[in-house]
């Protein structure tokens, strides 16, 4: 009787935080159900800000040369504006210290805005029973795919010169589709994408108690009107939504 209550104080110890962080990529399960006794966010957000500071940082003169690209193909700005642009963007090869600065404000906020819906829908619409704190570590922990996804993409990126460097279905649509609605939506089904739709959908099955399976349904459709949203702003307002 004994061996049976200390086994089950075994299985319900919370796992250390390294261990979360290696695991949530074999054995996500496990992960969830430690974070559903113990929630925690600070360490995966963390990572995912210093992440996103350094390839921001890096890719910089990359994405600023997107930029101008962008403005120089946009009919609706007069030539002489244009100019002035494009002059302002090409001031720095780095990035201003304030947006540094801001930018693990915007992954919170980001964050925070998903985890969000997601409770909503889990507890107010479908009746489940579960704390913010809870989906919040579920959808940080989720959020650890950007290691992989830096690891795959960032060496392509820099060899290649280029932000355009697809690990989705776009890959199969040629570059003059990039600014269609049909390559918005492709671009969207990106690998590392769905990795993360997955164990979102994990993990909030097992903050739920409901089966993968009936959880997946949910956050598939969440992610699919995501999708469309962002597709058709991306259309209209040329990239602007891309990310």
């Amino acid at each position: 009787m004994e061996q049976s209550i200390s086994s089950v104080q075994t299985e319900e110890k919370p796992m250390a935080g390294a261990s979360k962080i290696i695991n949530i990529f074999f054995e996500p399960k496990r992960v969830f159900e430690s974070l559903r006794i113990k929630p925690t966010w600070l360490v995966p957000f963390l990572i995912v800000a210093i992440l996103g500071i350094g390839f921001y940082y890096y890719a910089y003169p990359l994405i600023m040369d997107q930029q101008v690209q962008r403005i120089q193909e946009n009919e609706k700005i007069p030539e002489e504006q244009k100019g002035r642009i494009i002059e302002k963007l090409k001031e720095t090869d780095h990035p201003p210290i304030w947006q540094l600065a801001l930018a693990p404000i915007g992954s919170l906020v980001s964050l925070v805005v998903v985890a969000a819906v997601l409770f909503f829908v889990f507890n107010v619409l479908l009746g489940g029973d579960s704390t913010f704190r809870q989906v919040f570590s579920v959808y940080c922990y989720s959020a650890l795919v950007a290691i992989p996804a830096m690891i795959v993409k960032f060496p392509l990126i820099m060899a290649k010169g280029s932000l355009n460097v697809q690990t989705s279905l776009a890959v199969f649509l040629s570059a003059d589709a990039k600014d269609t609605f049909l390559y918005n939506v492709f671009s969207s089904f990106d690998i590392f994408t769905i990795w993360q739709v997955i164990l979102v959908a994990i993990g909030m099955g097992v903050m739920y108690k409901y089966s993968t399976k009936k959880a997946f349904a949910p956050v598939l459709i969440l992610w699919l009107i995501w999708i469309l949203i962002k597709s058709a702003l991306s259309t209209i307002f040329g990239g602007a939504f891309a990310l």
